[in-house]
């Protein structure tokens, strides 16, 4: 019987120390495969290469900390700026106009009209493309063997993404790290003071004039009316969308959030003058009560950083303070 009660009990230690084992493994096989996003700072700033996959769910492969960067878009130029990269910013498209800075970098054509011949010329060992860019083009880049990461963020939680991985294949997680943290920080003092308005607003985002072009739902202009403490008047609409003379009668928006120009950095159409002297919308509550809200189209357009200043900005003035 104590032979028998021994094996029984080394059978009992040997399964314990089996099942042990099994569930290291997984936990190890979990953390090898678990999701880039928020675990990528974990990662050794000495580890090349690095792959990440981009917003056509694409994998870009890193070689080496590159040191040759081209933007082909002013959100992403903004984004390498806000990272620290300076002085690796070697080419930048016609309208990639801040900061200050990127005036001075080399023109490798328009935002849809990008010059291959000229982005061979600056030798870029990676380049940030945009949903904005002729696919030919990109395609073009990448068939020559040259490293394209495609950012196309399209709600706040992916600039956040975006400014994560491209901070991950630059070598400058830390930085990507600390500007998430300021953003999220800031984004969540205005999201509480929004919380408070007791009869919020409607709000309505205009982005051009003929025809008129709002931001409905799925932007992130829909996100800072919402955060700000406002209702957003065409959330039934998807997407930047037209909307004519009569749906904004029929919405009737409290406040009409207006852009400056066309987003590119080059034109002073001035969209209020529009709207306060439009015969068909002056009985339009905003319109009486004068509360049409302009702002910079350039930050107001782009999936960068300066987005929490607008947030900053146009919320005291949604919440009437």
């Amino acid at each position: 019987m104590g032979f028998k009660k021994f094996t029984s009990d080394m059978g009992s230690r040997n399964c314990v120390k089996w099942l042990r084992s099994a569930i290291f493994c997984i936990f190890i096989i979990f953390l090898l495969c678990s999701p880039l996003y928020g675990a990528i700072q974990e990662e050794s700033s000495l580890a090349w290469p690095r792959t990440v996959q981009d917003d056509q769910q694409q994998l870009v492969t890193v070689s080496s900390e590159p040191h040759r960067i081209i933007s082909l878009a002013p959100s992403n130029t903004e984004v390498l700026f806000a990272l620290g990269l300076d002085d690796r910013i070697v080419g930048v498209t016609d309208y990639c106009n801040y900061p200050a800075a990127a005036l001075e970098k080399d023109r490798i054509g328009g935002f849809s009209t990008v010059s291959i011949e000229k982005v061979v010329a600056l030798h870029p060992d990676l380049v940030i493309a945009s949903g904005g860019n002729n696919q030919e083009a990109v395609d073009r880049i990448k068939e020559l063997k040259i490293p394209v990461y495609y950012a196309d963020a399209r709600s706040l939680d992916e600039i956040y993404t975006t400014i994560e991985k491209i901070g991950y294949i630059t070598g400058t997680s830390e930085k990507a790290s600390s500007i998430i943290s300021n953003l999220k920080a800031r984004e969540e003092i205005v999201r509480k003071e929004g919380e408070t308005v007791s009869k919020k607003p409607i709000v309505a985002h205009v982005i051009w004039y003929d025809p008129i072009y709002v931001s409905g739902k799925g932007t992130f202009q829909d996100e800072l009316i919402q955060i700000a403490g406002g209702v957003n008047a065409f959330s039934d609409k998807n997407g930047h969308a037209i909307a004519n003379i009569e749906e904004f009668i029929s919405k009737n928006p409290d406040i009409i959030v207006v852009n400056s120009g066309s987003g590119m950095g080059s034109d002073t159409v001035d969209m209020k003058e529009y709207f306060m002297t439009e015969p068909r919308l002056s009985r339009l509550s905003a319109i009486v009560s004068d509360k049409i809200i302009v702002v910079d189209s350039d930050i107001a357009d782009r999936a960068g950083p300066r987005l929490w200043d607008l947030l900053e900005e146009i919320a005291p003035k949604i919440r009437g303070e």
